[in-house]
């Protein structure tokens, strides 16, 4: 609060002005003075840093497409946990390409008489040669789309894990099975996933 002043043209003596000056100097003395900026708020505590993500690779082989379709919606869950997936048509990478993956996933139906779809033939065949690269520095997790009304279920998907376990990579879980309907085992599958890569990221 200012100070309380008498206006100089007060119809007032001399006596009466110095007592009111008095007066309302002792007013004003009894208010503290105004401050001309607001005491600012505390600063609002920062949120810790989330855990590091990590580079994820994800293979499909699809004769029809079901497993392209889970492989990109896989990557969009696991970007949204802070990852970096990156999605490969089986038909686009080698052996040697698995050297330089970390966390590797593979989703695969299997085909006929338990045969790899087309677009992972090649890559089924060229892991089954004795000159397949070592792959110890590799982990990865394999969801195998089937029907269970043929006799060799899934087979691709087993195929694949027994090859890149003996040539020396990491299974994170054991090869998930999907017989027909896919929708709950995918999503069982990339929940245990996530929490296979969240504890990784963190170790």
């Amino acid at each position: 609060m200012s100070s309380l002043k008498l206006p100089p043209n007060a119809p007032f003596s001399g006596a009466q002005k110095m007592w009111l000056k008095g007066f309302l100097d002792g007013i004003s003395s009894a208010f503290p003075p105004a401050t001309t900026h607001p005491t600012a708020p505390p600063a609002a505590s920062l949120p810790e840093p989330s855990a590091p993500g990590l580079p994820v690779n994800i293979l499909w082989g699809s004769q029809t497409g079901n497993s392209e379709a889970l492989a990109k919606k896989l990557a969009k869950s696991l970007n949204t946990q802070g990852h970096s997936p990156t999605v490969h048509d089986m038909a686009e990478v080698s052996p040697t390409d698995l050297t330089n993956y970390r966390n590797l996933l593979i989703i695969t139906s299997t085909y006929g008489d338990g045969e790899p779809p087309d677009n992972a033939a090649a890559l089924h065949a060229a892991l089954a040669t004795p000159g397949a690269p070592p792959l110890a520095s590799v982990n990865f997790a394999i969801l195998a789309l089937g029907d269970s009304n043929y006799p060799d279920f899934c087979q691709c998907g087993h195929d694949f894990q027994t090859r890149l376990a003996a040539l020396g990579a990491t299974p994170m879980l054991a090869v998930h099975e999907a017989d027909g309907d896919f929708d709950a085992p995918f999503a069982t599958w990339s929940a245990q996933v996530g929490q296979c890569l969240s504890a990784r990221a963190t170790a």
